[in-house]
Formats: C-alpha cells, sequence, structure tokens
C-alpha cells in the first residue's frame, strides 16, 4: 500500500492562488510543497509553507522580482511562505524568499546546505502542485552531499533557537541511521 500525501485543507486555495500568480510572472515547469505539508504534520499558525518552484529556464532579473512580489502579495495563512525557486536541470536555486524576512536574488547569499537538505527532503516527502513528480525533475541527491550538508548545518552559527538546533540534531541523526526525513514534529517526538 502507498500512502498518498494530501494538501492540508488550510492551505488549499493558498497554494493554488499561489501557483496561479507565480504562473503569471514566469513560464514554471513544476510546483512543489513540501515539508510538514507534504507529511501530515502541518499545524496550522505555527508551521511555515515551503514549497519549490521550477522555472523552463533561467529567470532574468526581472522575472526574479516578478516571482518575489507575487509571493510576497499574497497574504499567507501559514506563519511564513518559505519558497525558493531553481531552473530546470539547475542543482542552484536563483531565488529564496521568506515572506515578510527575506528575498535573495543570488544563492551565494545563503548557505547552500539548507538548499541540499530541503531537495533531499522534498525528495522522500513533497506534492506535486503543477508539474510531474519530483524525481521526474531533480536529480537524486547523493548521500554523501547530505551528510555533508548536515554537518555544515551542525555547525552553523547562527541558530537563534537552541530548541531548532536540538530538532535538526535529531532529525539529522534519524536520517543518518535510516536514510529517512521526518518531520520536526516527529523528531521532537523521539528526541
Amino acid at each position: 500500500m502507498i500512502a498518498v500525501a494530501t494538501v492540508p485543507a488550510e492551505l488549499a486555495g493558498y497554494l493554488d492562488e499561489l501557483v496561479r500568480r507565480l504562473a503569471a510572472v514566469a513560464d514554471l515547469d513544476a510546483v512543489y510543497v513540501f515539508g510538514s505539508a507534504a507529511q501530515s504534520e502541518y499545524e496550522h499558525g505555527r508551521s511555515d509553507v515551503d514549497v519549490i518552484a521550477v522555472t523552463a529556464r533561467p529567470s532574468t532579473q526581472a522575472e526574479k522580482e516578478a516571482l518575489a512580489a507575487a509571493a510576497e502579495s499574497l497574504p499567507c495563512p501559514a506563519r511564513k511562505l518559505e519558497l525558493v525557486v531553481y531552473p530546470r536541470g539547475a542543482e542552484r536555486h536563483e531565488l529564496n524568499v521568506n515572506t515578510g524576512e527575506l528575498v535573495h536574488f543570488d544563492p551565494d547569499d545563503d548557505p547552500a546546505f539548507w538548499f541540499v537538505l530541503d531537495r533531499s527532503i522534498a525528495e522522500q516527502h513533497s506534492i506535486a502542485l503543477l508539474g510531474p513528480p519530483w524525481n521526474e525533475v531533480f536529480d537524486p541527491v547523493p548521500p554523501e552531499t547530505v551528510s555533508r550538508a548536515l554537518d555544515e548545518a551542525s555547525a552553523f552559527a547562527a541558530w537563534d533557537d537552541p530548541r531548532g538546533a536540538e530538532i535538526a540534531a535529531a532529525r539529522a541523526r534519524i536520517w543518518r541511521e535510516t536514510g529517512d526525513w521526518v518531520s520536526k514534529a516527529e523528531a521532537r517526538r523521539r528526541a
């Protein structure tokens, strides 16, 4: 039996509109929701909404700005939207938006390990909102790459929440032991 995750009801309309707005300003190949919303662990008002969009080709600066504006223009029913945009076939993102907090147009402005870990998590737990399944768009992230990213994440000096660092360490330990990504809520239960 294969379990099929569904989008949380509280997010369905929001995600439909987000995809519509993003598609209005860029040529999209795919859009995925991942993280707690794809792992049946979404907590309304507490969780973020994690979304990866894939454009058909690298975006111009004006297109990246339009994508960021589209994301920011839609009130998020969750704590915030974390949107990352990749051009098709790329391992490096070209836009990172945390609504109300930051917009980065250059991947060098962000610690690269976050995006390796996000892609690895989405590889196991994502819901296609537009386009084909994840594994038809992204190559698998090699385990040694994930392991290096976990090492970098554990050394990350900018943890502003000791509990967040503890949960990240628990998730890393579980991944190293099993190869499976569990949600933050499941890591809290196991910690």
